[in-house]
């Protein structure tokens, strides 16, 4: 062979040799891990079946991740707690996941993971809980028809056959009428999916907005039974996490006796200008011979309310006609800051109810809540994994990369570690919060802290896959963390030991620093 010829040969081999390493580079230029690996071949598919590290991973498909990305991916088992208490937070002793895997569906959707974690259990409340028997509660509402048929998801999480009765008044707009066999239709979806909902025209057509609001007292009132305890006003974007919860704080108080319970604006301006009143989308819980009272004084109570407000004019007229003073609920959550709630919801506090997700800091609420199909009030609960990352359940993983959890305050030339009970702030406004939020840290910058919020949740076969996501920037890829929670009996911790993934669970102790 003449030596133009070696050349030539030498040359394609090099050209040949470099498209394969340029396939074979990710984004950010690392190799992808395996890649022979992902063959669609019958021995690899033997080979798939017989290891318990790989995952078939065409789920991923309708995501459109920029591949290649970064996954990782970790099974829980949620047991009942002894004493059915959720912990602000509880530290389990090993990492929530370990070294991420490199994937490119366009390879191949099935991937071989060379080291997978076994299932960790964590303790909660409660696990596969039966439905609540709420047949003592109605609730009421006021709102437009496209606003309800939009919120019949939502409602689909919490008061399904619960036996709680609903009514809804509704309007098309301010000058129309809501259409009658619209509203048959609507109620219908809503009977199908085992709600007990009435939709209603206002009482009368000339309400005014404070009106209508005022009037489901009487409207929940009239439609009282022997079983009846509670008339509940709520908004259309009123969540309550855990009809269990609220059952058990509404069996706290004696309900035949004139009862006004609710929350306060998280912002004392609110407070200051409106009062001391139960503020409506918190959820506003009234017991009959309270009812009765607001009833039988309709007349000079509606007609002329001082503002256009309905929870005022409630207020009002439960302040002038009774001696019954608001009880506040600190879990019930009006929520009404602006801007990044991510420091709430991922603070571990109580959670009877939810406000304002749809607007400003818009929530997928139901994609969130899946998982309380597995574990009840375990929804928003909090898990802190070794020194690195904390769970936020159902709404982010947040990484710690210094770990130890340490803040970015030097004190004595010594990071401090965080303190959890106090709710990070990361909402913009610079608004009086200490009698509703306080304890309060700090916002943390993106260096001290990364964050993956929740993408999606699916129920399959009874387990819920929760899918966290981060973006990637410049030559990091793109992150995805998956949790599979399922449901497990009641286990003893020194019968299952660390290394089947129980490790050490506690609540935090002390002075509830982390440790």
């Amino acid at each position: 062979m003449s030596p133009r010829r070696h050349f030539l040969l030498a040359f394609l081999l090099t050209v040949f040799g470099t498209i394969l390493f340029i396939a074979r580079t990710g984004r950010d230029g690392g190799h992808l891990k395996n890649i022979d690996n992902w063959a669609s071949t019958a021995e690899f598919e033997i080979k798939i079946e017989s290891h318990p590290c790989a995952e078939q991973l065409a789920w991923l498909k309708p995501y459109q991740f920029a591949y290649p990305i970064n996954y990782v991916s970790r099974d829980i088992i949620v047991v009942p707690s002894a004493n059915h208490e959720r912990p602000s937070v509880s530290i389990v002793d090993e990492p929530l996941f370990e070294n991420f895997t490199t994937i490119d569906l366009a390879q191949s959707t099935t991937v071989y993971i060379p080291k997978c974690l076994p299932p960790v259990h964590l303790e909660v409340p409660y696990v596969n809980l039966s439905k609540v028997d709420a047949s003592n509660m109605i609730f009421g509402l006021q709102t437009t028809m496209k606003r309800l048929k939009e919120t019949l998801k939502h409602m689909a999480r919490w008061l399904p056959h619960t036996n709680a009765r609903l009514f809804a008044i509704v309007i098309e707009t301010e000058e129309k009428p809501a259409d009658v066999k619209e509203m048959a239709k609507l109620e219908k979806e809503f009977l199908g999916q085992g709600m007990k909902v009435s939709i209603i025209h206002p009482v009368r057509s000339k309400d005014s907005f404070a009106q209508r609001y005022f009037s489901l007292v009487n409207v929940m009132y009239a439609a009282r039974n022997d079983k009846t305890e509670w008339v509940v006003l709520i908004d259309d974007d009123t969540f309550f996490p855990s009809m269990h919860d609220l059952q058990s704080l509404l069996s706290k108080y004696d309900s035949t006796r004139e009862q006004y319970i609710g929350s306060l604006s998280e912002d004392w301006w609110a407070v200051n200008n409106y009062g001391l009143m139960g503020f409506g989308g918190a959820g506003i819980m009234i017991s009959l011979p309270l009812a009765k009272i607001i009833d039988e004084h309709t007349d000079e109570c509606k007609e002329h309310p001082r503002t256009t407000a309905g929870d005022i004019t409630v207020m009002d007229c439960i302040y002038r006609f009774s001696s019954t003073k608001l009880t506040h609920i600190p879990g019930l959550h009006q929520l009404d800051m602006h801007g990044d709630l991510s420091g709430f919801y991922e603070s571990g506090r109580e959670m009877i109810s939810l406000h304002h997700w749809k607007a400003g800091f818009k929530l997928e609420i139901e994609k969130m809540h899946l998982v309380a199909d597995i574990c009840d009030s375990c929804f928003l609960q909090r898990w802190q994994f070794g020194k690195y990352a904390i769970l936020s359940n159902g709404f982010s993983i947040a990484h710690y990369p210094s770990g130890y959890l340490r803040s970015t305050m030097l004190r004595g030339g010594k990071a401090q570690k965080i303190n959890l009970q106090e709710m990070e702030h990361t909402w913009g406004e610079n608004m009086k919060v200490l009698h509703s939020l306080a304890p309060l840290r700090d916002k943390m910058s993106e260096r001290d802290k990364v964050t993956y919020k929740l993408l999606n949740s699916v129920k399959v076969d009874g387990v819920v896959k929760q899918v966290y996501f981060r973006e990637g920037g410049g030559k990091e890829m793109d992150t995805v963390m998956v949790l599979n929670w399922r449901a497990g009996e009641a286990v003893k911790k020194e019968e299952v030991g660390p290394q089947a993934g129980f490790g050490v669970v506690r609540p935090e102790e002390g002075k509830q620093m982390v440790h």
